[in-house]
């Protein structure tokens, strides 16, 4: 393992926009510690600013501590990667829905002791991925739930969306408006032909993470750390048995359901016959085809 340059404070990247913008306390902890602590803070602006501050920082072998949510999550491991250089990444959970921190990581939920485990944790080699040359540590997914997190996106603006309700509001609103819309695809498993004529999918997930989406365990058996993803295909079924198992794939008990089949894989391809949506930790893409492989091992993170 690389070592960091301890001669450089830690960059603290805090996106102010995150927990609806109520960021008062995250930043009255950075303060009490930089009073007692040598360290760099940055808040971010602007779109894609996290990355480019991660990047730099990971070149300058900066030690790297995110407060945000998912999205702020997904800029900086993609600022990381592809900085050709490894450095070790702390977490302070503040978004919507802190799946990879919360459920993976099992981070603690008190932002001070967030903090102190991002700062001062033991660092750990994590698995990542590679998905149409955008990196993602958790997980990315085509299909009903790709479409869901399309629909967070526009509900987040309204008061009390937040967490699990916003999660389940916009997975409600696609279930019962979008549904017959889920997308038609092939796809194949470390070079293997798994659906070699294209059938209809309520979701096609690949996750390093047992759970997405504000704490759905889309694929409950996942380990972060085995250097391989995990792949959940839930074949097209009518809606009303749609809607009767969505609370069982959020409990992670989908695994005996006709329409559930697991598979283990170092790289997967999906192609639909229409463009479609692809949520990648949160952040959403549109494409016909999607090529990913797993990086074992690519990350260092505190926890």
């Amino acid at each position: 393992m690389e070592k960091p340059d301890t001669s450089q404070p830690p960059l603290i990247i805090l996106n102010p926009a995150a927990n609806r913008g109520n960021m008062a306390l995250h930043r009255s902890l950075i303060a009490s510690y930089g009073q007692r602590h040598d360290l760099e803070y940055i808040e971010t602006r602007l779109p894609g600013e996290a990355q480019e501050l991660a990047k730099q920082a990971a070149q300058s072998g900066q030690v790297i501590v995110m407060v945000g949510g998912d999205g702020t999550l997904n800029e900086v491991v993609n600022g990381i990667l592809s900085s050709g250089s490894r450095v070790p990444l702390g977490i302070v959970p503040a978004g919507s829905g802190n799946d990879y921190a919360y459920n993976t990581l099992q981070l603690p939920r008190e932002p001070e002791a967030a903090l102190e485990r991002a700062l001062h944790g033991s660092p750990v080699e994590v698995d990542a991925g590679i998905v149409n040359g955008h990196y993602f540590i958790n997980a990315f997914s085509v299909g009903l739930d790709a479409d869901i997190a399309v629909a967070v996106g526009q509900l987040k603006k309204y008061p009390l969306m937040s967490g699990a309700r916003l999660y389940y509001t916009a997975a409600l609103k696609q279930l019962l408006l979008g549904y017959r819309h889920c997308p038609w695809l092939t796809f194949s498993i470390d070079g293997v032909e798994i659906v070699p004529e294209k059938q209809q999918f309520v979701l096609l997930a690949v996750s390093n993470g047992p759970a997405y989406g504000a704490g759905f365990r889309v694929n409950p058996q996942a380990d972060y750390r085995d250097g391989y993803f995990d792949v959940c295909a839930f074949s097209y079924t009518p809606l009303l048995r749609a809607l009767k198992l969505l609370p069982v794939l959020q409990r992670g008990e989908h695994s005996s359901e006709p329409e559930v089949k697991f598979y283990r894989a170092k790289s997967v391809r999906v192609s639909s016959a229409l463009p479609a949506n692809m949520q990648c930790d949160g952040e959403t893409l549109r494409a016909s085809t999607f090529e990913a492989q797993v990086l074992p091992g690519a990350l260092i993170v505190r926890i």
